[in-house]
């Protein structure tokens, strides 16, 4: 069962603002409801069990599995947001085993067994679509929150160098091919040669295993390498966004990489101040590309 906190009384201005949060894992999701309370949309969060920072619970929240539609759905219809907003990340698939019955459930599982088993973006398109048909307006954590995005260009730390062109080049086709099979975000590349791709892992146990490799000597023990991470071609905008923060910059920077590329306009970072603060003390640059266009000169070159 979820742990409920019962709502305060609100007037209509209030009620009619009010944003219902999806929170997976990560930072964001707690910046997020923090803004959106100083804007006066009074947060109520979903905290998908496992996976939410528990520092969310000081606002008005349930915990939910997430293989339960029917308790998603009756939180939603008690709420009545203006707008839903999914974000943090989910590092566990849900288990069948652990479906509670219920008649939206009974409705709705014929469309998302099957989804079960493709990749991220195609069941988080099934969640958004389930909430939508149910009435309720699905928006981007960059609609709601734009200072989050990543800009193109110059971020922070170093500026990337002419050397640093090609890895860039490599990690890009890398990341890009990967986000066609619908497999993940992420691709660190040192020259010409990928050395990683992110999996179902996640990008910091991806970065944790480009160090471990380098300590075991399987790829050059020398300073360099990129990580790029895109936005899967194609996907849907309103979940799921790359997202980068400190720990990123930090497993980067131990895993002996020169920089980091997100996908400008389409990539979250999580604390941007403090983010850049450690770019700039561990000297990796950090850069928001344009895959469509890069092979234009880099900033600083």
């Amino acid at each position: 069962m979820g742990v409920w906190k019962p709502a305060t009384e609100m007037g209509a201005a209030d009620s009619a603002s009010r944003v219902a949060i999806i929170a997976g894992g990560g930072d964001i999701p707690l910046y997020v409801a923090e803004t959106l309370a100083e804007q006066g949309r009074n947060p109520f969060i979903v905290a998908i069990e496992g996976e939410a920072d528990p520092a969310l619970y000081r606002f008005e929240h349930q915990v939910v599995y997430p293989i339960r539609p029917g308790v998603l759905m009756s939180i939603l219809k008690r709420v009545n947001p203006s707008d839903v907003v999914m974000v943090g990340g989910v590092k566990s698939r849900p288990k069948l085993r652990k479906i509670r019955p219920d008649w939206t459930t009974i409705k709705v599982m014929a469309r998302f067994l099957p989804k079960l088993r493709s990749g991220d973006d195609v069941l988080l398109r099934g969640v958004v679509e389930m909430i939508e048909e149910a009435g309720y307006r699905v928006r981007g954590v960059h609609e709601l929150v734009p200072n989050l995005l990543a800009s193109e260009g110059h971020i922070a730390g170093p500026r990337p160098a002419s050397s640093n062109r090609q890895p860039i080049a490599t990690a890009i086709e890398g990341a890009i091919a990967l986000g066609n099979l619908d497999a993940g975000q992420g691709c660190v590349a040192i020259g010409r040669r990928i050395v990683a791709l992110e999996g179902a892992e996640g990008t910091d146990a991806m970065l944790e295993r480009v160090a471990r490799l380098r300590a075991e000597g399987r790829i050059s023990g020398r300073r360099g390498g990129v990580l790029v991470k895109l936005a899967k071609p194609g996907q849907e905008l309103r979940a799921d966004l790359p997202t980068i923060g400190v720990r990123t910059v930090e497993n980067a920077a131990a895993a002996g990489l020169s920089g980091i590329c997100v996908h400008a306009g389409r990539a979250l970072i999580a604390d941007l101040d403090v983010t850049c603060a450690k770019a700039d003390e561990l000297g990796v640059f950090l850069t928001g590309i344009d895959p469509e266009t890069f092979g234009e000169p880099v900033d600083g070159e």
